[in-house]
């Protein structure tokens, strides 16, 4: 197959993987804010909005970083090299993912609105799932590498529906166990039930691409045992390519989506400087983020996908 015939089904596969999983996003929308309610939909909302930029921080361009990089490495048959990057970016996405999730858990309340110190539990649940989305970044630019995009697909395909089962069971049995009365403590709760299911679903999609690279592992031995390039790059090289080929792209995306977690901040400020009730800011912002937004994100889903093949 060419490389540009490659280079489309490549595309094409990635942005079927990432319209399924968009549809299965708008689908369990509507139970989820059954469950929750508009109040706990904006403490879900003001979480989900501080973990996304956290996460383009920590992990969104990762996998395009791995994939570029360790695909120039293949493409020389320099598969010590290849396998030296992948290890060095899981060092990287350990170490930037693990500081990332411990600035979610216990900075939340900086960062997060005065009168939305409610969504700060639900941030603390997800503060985990950006050290695990870190390392699943690493696997799946390690396939792409590889010119194989089924696992990545199907991987998040997987992620999605265990996020939309989970969210809303988790948000509905805590809602259940712990605050049957309702009310603002019924809220809080059920936000950290629906963020518990993005944690489950980054989850089971890192154990899936674990599962697939351990049936693997013995081709990319087999390729390694074939390297007869004699120099070997350091750590410390490969770092270092990493690093100024993830900050440009951080850089960029993070200025261009700030936007939703700066709207959300000067929104809730303003509301809150007019008199109006936090409960109250809560509900109408959680109406926006859980309807709205996951529609007008569907296109720029699907180009991001186009740019990862």
């Amino acid at each position: 197959m060419s490389k540009k015939n490659t280079l489309i089904k490549n595309a094409s596969i990635l942005m079927i993987a990432s319209i399924i999983s968009r549809i299965i996003g708008l689908i369990y929308r509507r139970p989820l804010g059954a469950v929750l309610g508009s109040v706990g939909l904006g403490y879900y909302g003001y979480a989900s909005n501080l973990y996304s930029i956290l996460l383009l921080i920590s992990s969104y361009s990762i996998p395009m970083a791995v994939s570029k990089i360790v695909s120039e490495r293949l493409a020389l048959k320099q598969y010590k090299n290849a396998h030296k990057v992948f290890k060095g970016a899981l060092l990287y996405a350990v170490l930037v993912g693990g500081v990332t999730a411990l600035v979610a858990f216990f900075g939340g309340g900086i960062l997060l609105p005065a009168n939305q110190q409610n969504a700060v539990p639900a941030l603390q649940v997800l503060a985990p799932t950006i050290f695990l989305s870190a390392i699943l970044g690493v696997f799946r630019g390690y396939f792409q590498a590889h010119h194989t995009m089924t696992p990545t697909s199907i991987s998040q395909i997987a992620e999605q529906i265990v996020n939309a089962v989970v969210s809303v069971l988790a948000a509905w049995i805590l809602i259940k166990n712990l605050a049957p009365a309702g009310g603002t403590d019924a809220a809080v709760y059920g936000a950290m039930g629906g963020t518990l299911g993005t944690g489950a679903g980054v989850l089971t999609g890192l154990l899936f691409m674990l599962f697939v690279f351990v049936l693997n592992r013995p081709v990319f031995g087999r390729q390694t045992a074939r390297d007869r390039h004699r120099r070997e790059e350091s750590y410390g090289e490969v770092f270092q390519i990493i690093f100024f080929m993830v900050t440009p792209i951080i850089f960029t995306t993070f200025i261009n989506n700030a936007s939703n977690y700066l709207d959300s901040y000067i929104y809730s400020s303003v509301q809150g400087m007019h008199g109006i009730a936090a409960d109250s800011i809560s509900a109408a912002y959680g109406e926006f983020s859980n309807y709205y937004l996951p529609i007008i994100n569907i296109p720029l889903a699907m180009a991001s996908a186009s740019a990862s093949a």
